[in-house]
């Protein structure tokens, strides 16, 4: 800008100097065209190190209670490295501290990690206070085989693919829910994984189902987030100036946008947590808002319309059509008694709405509907 105001100052040309106003001119024109081919820049949290300094203890929490100056360093209780290699490794000790968090060394990281992802596949870790492995959390019910894990975890090179894989691939994992009334009077609570826990499905998993049978689920990788989509109750500081789609333009769950002050509907009401903090075990709840939104969510309505005309473009009949739904739905077929309530459910229909629209798109995105508000698309038995 200071160039183009130094070329336009009365008199300048007056000097004689023609070339080089014209070359500078030049100059400046392939510079504009430089700058706007130039993509805008991203801006990422990050930390730098800064002049190390040693923290004084605060009594009891208190900022206003100084006590002795703690030289910088791990946890002692744990055993790593003195507060002299600390100094003696220079800077502010973070990159030491992480060399130590993550090194094959130390078990507790891997036990922790591992007992994560047992949680969430099993539905209860291996230690049920997954975030609390100290005095106040509970016992190991399988000590060795959490140790067992951490070791394999580690020496797979920390791979949490090989370790899902390892986990689903085992025999605890393909029991049935089903339990013979021995082993359930044995172990009432499960404690020792002698069946499959019965689990509702979370709302991010339970959106991604009705995307994924609806035949609507984009399973492209990456790019931004998906603009949320805002409901007229949705109102207040920082609303967004624009609405996101309905579907979330078909993606996976995972790339849905998360506002604070805007979260979506159904995502909390199926206990997905509040992004205030870390959350390591979800809490799981049976309410009627879980209900009233598969009855009524926009997304919900939608999915099972969109469902619904998959399913007419495909020529068969009634029976045929149904079957496909229960498989697509739930992994199986109907039983004789659904089958027949549903040619019932879907006849009436088509007769109540035939005056309306001539077509039968409402009676099976009705049929669609009630699919979705099944327990068994809702929990994994």
């Amino acid at each position: 800008m200071l160039l183009g105001a130094t070329l336009k100052q009365p008199g300048y040309e007056s000097r004689g100097d023609k070339e080089r106003a014209q070359g500078l001119e030049a100059a400046l024109t392939a510079w504009r065209e430089q700058v706007r081919d130039i993509p805008a820049p991203l801006y990422c949290l990050a930390m730098t190190e800064g002049t190390p300094e040693d923290e004084h203890v605060f009594i009891r929490g208190n900022h206003k209670s100084l006590g002795a100056v703690v030289p910088r360093r791990n946890l002692e209780a744990l055993g790593f490295a003195s507060a002299a290699e600390y100094a003696a490794a220079g800077g502010s000790g973070r990159l030491k501290l992480a060399e130590e968090i993550a090194s094959a060394e130390n078990p507790l990281t891997s036990r922790v990690i591992v007992n994560r992802l047992w949680h969430h596949l099993f539905g209860r870790g291996i230690v049920e206070s997954v975030d609390n492995f100290g005095v106040l959390g509970t016992l190991p019910t399988h000590p060795e085989l959490l140790d067992y894990l951490a070791r394999e975890f580690t020496a797979d090179s920390w791979s949490l693919k090989r370790m899902i894989k390892r986990m689903v691939l085992s025999h605890t994992y393909q029991l049935a829910s089903t339990a013979d009334a021995k082993s359930q009077a044995a172990d009432p609570a499960n404690q020792l994984f002698h069946v499959h826990n019965l689990r509702r499905l979370e709302g991010e998993a339970l959106r991604d189902a009705m995307l994924a049978v609806s035949g609507d689920l984009d399973l492209t990788m990456y790019g931004p987030s998906i603009p949320v989509h805002l409901t007229p109750f949705m109102q207040g500081r920082g609303r967004p100036g624009s609405s996101g789609p309905v579907d979330g333009n078909r993606r996976r769950s995972v790339y849905l946008e998360v506002r604070r002050n805007f979260l979506n509907p159904m995502m909390l009401a199926f206990d997905t947590p509040a992004p205030f903090s870390a959350i390591g075990r979800r809490n799981v709840s049976n309410v009627p808002a879980q209900a009233l939104i598969l009855m009524n969510d926009p997304f919900v309505l939608e999915q099972a319309e969109r469902w619904a005309r998959r399913l007419l473009e495909i020529e068969e009949d009634a029976e045929s059509r149904i079957g496909r739904i229960f498989f697509r739905a739930i992994g199986r077929g109907p039983t004789e008694e659904e089958l027949a309530r549903c040619l019932r459910f879907v006849a009436q229909d088509v007769r109540q709405i035939a005056g309306k629209s001539g077509d039968e798109l409402e009676a099976w995105r009705d049929l669609a509907h009630v699919l979705f508000n099944l327990k068994e698309f809702v929990f994994l038995y």
